[in-house]
């Protein structure tokens, strides 16, 4: 026979699972609350405030520079703005590559710049300009150019400075490095020349369409002069030496390098 279970006894458990059930939503909307109060606060602390704005990689403009243009100050809020929005801001920056822009630390705000670096100096009227890796020059205000990058003289329109760049940018660090000054001297009759003076004394002649992939024998054919007179190294058609003192005085016939080294 069925055991018949009195009402009266089920009364305390079901008293007990009701407390239960309303204690847990009790718990839950105070749960909301608080935390609904905890984001107000924040929001209305100085703890939800950019506290700092950190730029790295600054070299063309000031750090104060990018922090002004990407509209962040210390008086916003961390959270009000989109890091993609500031990035492309601050990417149409001239000289600027690309721009990647984060939160730190709850508070702080990160820009990393990576502009677009200098490969030579363009000089007009006695200023000098700065010729970057994108092939566009970049307007500062020197006076004198700085020693680690070549002075690039008469390369009048935007397309010559765009194919030197090119060049420029595939020559190895070291040859780069020892360049100090080139001249265009192209004409009607030959667009394509031009005169480099570099450090070590020597003067080469080359054309801008080879000029990379001919200087990247520079080393082998100096290597060979070493201990004879500097002069004037001719890279235009084949490899040819002429010491200064023939080519500024008696203009005698040129002197053949031996072409194995570029083999």
């Amino acid at each position: 026979m069925d055991k018949v279970i009195d009402i009266e006894e089920r009364i305390p458990s079901m008293r007990e699972k009701r407390r239960r059930k309303t204690n847990k939503k009790f718990l839950f909307m105070l749960t909301v609350f608080i935390t609904a109060l905890l984001f107000i606060l924040y929001f209305q602390s100085p703890l939800s405030k950019v506290e700092e704005i950190i730029v790295n990689g600054a070299v063309l403009h000031e750090p104060d520079f990018y922090k002004d243009r990407s509209g962040l100050s210390a008086d916003k809020s961390i959270w009000s703005f989109n890091a993609g929005d500031v990035e492309q801001t601050l990417g149409k920056i001239e000289g600027v590559q690309k721009v990647s822009v984060s939160r730190k630390w709850f508070r702080d705000v990160e820009i990393d710049i990576t502009e677009w670096k200098t490969v030579a100096y363009f000089e007009d009227r006695g200023q000098y300009s700065l010729l970057l890796e994108s092939g566009e020059t970049f307007q500062d205000t020197l006076s004198l150019p700085e020693a680690d990058s070549p002075v690039l003289n008469n390369f009048k329109t935007s397309k010559l400075r765009k194919r030197m760049t090119k060049q420029l940018v595939k020559m190895d660090d070291d040859v780069f490095h020892s360049i100090s000054e080139i001249i265009f001297e192209g004409d009607e009759e030959s667009s394509d020349s031009i005169t480099v003076y570099m450090d070590d004394g020597f003067e080469v002649r080359a054309f801008i369409s080879t000029f990379a992939e001919k200087m990247s024998y520079y080393p082998d054919i100096t290597a060979q002069l070493d201990g004879y007179e500097k002069g004037v190294i001719d890279m235009e058609v084949g490899t040819f030496f002429t010491p200064f003192s023939k080519v500024y005085g008696l203009m005698e016939e040129e002197d053949p390098v031996d072409e194995e080294s570029e083999e």
